[in-house]
Parts: C-alpha cells; structure tokens; sequence
C-alpha cells in the first residue's frame, strides 16, 4: 500500500474565514463511500465555483446562517452542473433548492484514510 504524507497544514480552521489550502476533519462531510466521519479531507479555499468535475465542500445557507455542511461530487456537463445527491451515482441537475441555497467552501483535493478502518464510518 502506498502511503503519503500529510501536508503541514493547520486543522480545522473556520469555514468561513478559510483561505488557501487546509486539512480538516471530515465528520461533518459523511458522503459514503467516498468521505467517511474518520476521513480528513484537503480543501483549497480559493475555488468557490463549479468549474470542473469533482468533490467540492458545501455549505447550506439560510437567512445568511451556514446550517449544514458537507461533500458532494459535482460534473460540469453541456446541459448545466449535475450533482452527486446521494455519492452513489444519483446524479440530478444542480437546480432549485440546492442552486439557491448551498454555497461552494472549497474544492476538495485529496481524501485521507484512516490507516486502519474501523466500523465508526
């Protein structure tokens, strides 16, 4: 198996104020079977747009309050943006609710795994 080290890199920085790239826990992202709670996830902060397929960190926001976070996979087709709803190949048009409401936090470069899996996901 190989391994990688790990950037050196600050962990868990505020969402909001995030900039660059940053190492963060996953447990609030849980989108199996690619991020598991266990998972730490390596987001640049600079991209805040849907420009290319790929895992992106989202924030929900109502009446101007993040209230949910996580990881969605993203594709960027000639029809317009379709996301990943349910990280098993769900894949709907980024339309709506979703397309109102979520805000884009960073674009997720790399997932880490825990050396050892365990049964806490």
């Amino acid at each position: 198996m190989e391994t990688k080290a790990l950037p050196d890199l600050s962990l868990n920085q505020p969402q909001g104020s995030a900039t660059g790239l940053r190492l963060i826990t996953a447990h609030a992202c849980y989108y199996p079977p690619s991020v598991k709670s266990a998972d730490l996830l390596l987001v640049d902060f600079e991209k805040r747009k849907i420009r290319w397929p790929g895992l992106y960190l989202v924030e929900e926001v109502k009446d101007g309050d993040v209230v949910w976070m996580g990881c969605r996979r993203f594709d960027v087709m000639p029809s317009g943006i379709k996301v990943d709803a349910d990280g098993e190949g769900d894949w709907q048009s980024f339309t709506g609710y979703a397309a109102e409401h979520w805000r884009i936090a960073g674009f997720v470069q790399e997932i880490y795994k825990p050396w050892m899996e365990d049964s806490r996901g």
